[in-house]
């Protein structure tokens, strides 16, 4: 699982304040059991005397046998006064949050699974995507939405052609791991292409959500947005910090999703830099997932050859068709009101 260094940094701090605030905890469950129990102040100070002369006794040998059985005679009257104020035995134990890893992140150089959880926290709050996902997502998937008749045009009709493209990306999402492990068989990145409202951003989201489950670090831009961005770092020459975190975060990402690809103002500067994105990531094993309003002939004649080429040759490609389902919706509303 890739675990991006940033987040990592963040959540390590985070691990940092929770131990913190704990050794806090305890300092004040301490303080207040002394002064309501001062019995447990007496033994604290005589496990402590005790160690302190064992440590600095170098004239004589030190019973280690009677000392450990002196110590757990106090600590047994100790656990015994807590039980008997009506606290757990452990109340004045050292705290953790997560018993599995002590609160380090770690169990045998190994992420715990609150570490993995924390990530995937943090892809989603960097995603981009927000609350978006809760309902855009394979759980509220619906082939209702797609016709079942032919539209005359394609092989498929729409809702077939959609039940195809779903079971595919099941497939790509279980595979994904083979992907970033170096499998030359697997693809990991996608064009969703089709006319408006036929659920490619749908799609992309319901991709992105199983993807950043897994602890991928996915991140949606919409296409206006990336070439505005990059272009303020081109033209600003790196100075403006916040496009400087943008382009490493589009640079670094596991996933990239480019949505409504076309439009935006396409120039040589644009096309120019698509190809290097695309081409650069591929190299790297980094995945993007594309959204297009564009045909497959458009996205050869409004970029590049070289570009469409990468995306022929690399990418898995849906094309999604069927009426837009905001009509559809819309309609079913409309046709529910009436009865």
């Amino acid at each position: 699982m890739p675990f991006e260094t940033a987040y990592k940094k963040e959540i390590l701090q985070e691990y940092e304040q929770i131990r913190f605030r704990n050794r806090q905890l305890l300092n004040e469950r301490i303080q207040n059991i002394r002064k309501e129990v001062p019995r447990i102040a007496e033994i604290d100070a005589q496990i402590r005397d005790m160690t302190i002369d064992a440590a600095l006794a170098h004239d004589e040998p030190v019973d280690e046998a009677f000392l450990a059985q002196q110590t757990q005679t106090l600590i047994d009257e100790k656990y015994e006064i807590l039980k008997q104020a009506g606290y757990p035995s452990d109340y004045l134990s050292t705290i953790y949050t997560c018993t599995k890893c002590s609160d380090t992140g770690y169990i045998n150089h190994e992420p715990c699974d609150c570490m993995k959880q924390k990530m995937v926290q943090r892809q989603y709050k960097h995603s981009n995507l927000g609350s978006k996902l809760e309902e855009e997502n394979f759980k509220s998937f619906c082939l209702d939405y797609y016709s079942n008749l032919s539209d005359g045009k394609h092989e498929l009709t729409p809702r077939a052609n959609m039940e195809n493209t779903y079971h595919s990306l099941l497939k790509y999402i279980e595979g994904i791991d083979s992907y970033f492990e170096g499998n030359t068989q697997q693809k990991g990145s996608i064009l969703f292409q089709g006319s408006t409202g036929v659920g490619k951003t749908f799609l992309s989201n319901c991709v992105a959500k199983e993807l950043l489950d897994k602890g991928y670090a996915v991140l949606y831009v919409s296409a206006g947005t990336l070439f505005e961005k990059i272009s303020d770092v081109v033209m600003n020459k790196n100075q403006i910090a916040d496009s400087q975190s943008f382009y490493q975060a589009v640079n670094e990402c596991d996933i990239l999703i480019i949505d409504d690809l076309g439009t935006e103002y396409i120039n040589n500067f644009t096309a120019s830099y698509l190809y290097t994105l695309l081409n650069d990531r591929l190299l790297r094993r980094k995945a993007t997932i594309i959204s297009t309003n564009l045909s497959l002939a458009d996205l050869r004649q409004h970029y590049s050859e070289r570009i469409f080429s990468r995306i022929c040759d690399s990418y898995l490609i849906y094309t999604i068709y069927g009426d837009d389902i905001r009509f559809v919706k819309r309609k079913a509303w409309q046709s529910s009101s009436d009865n």
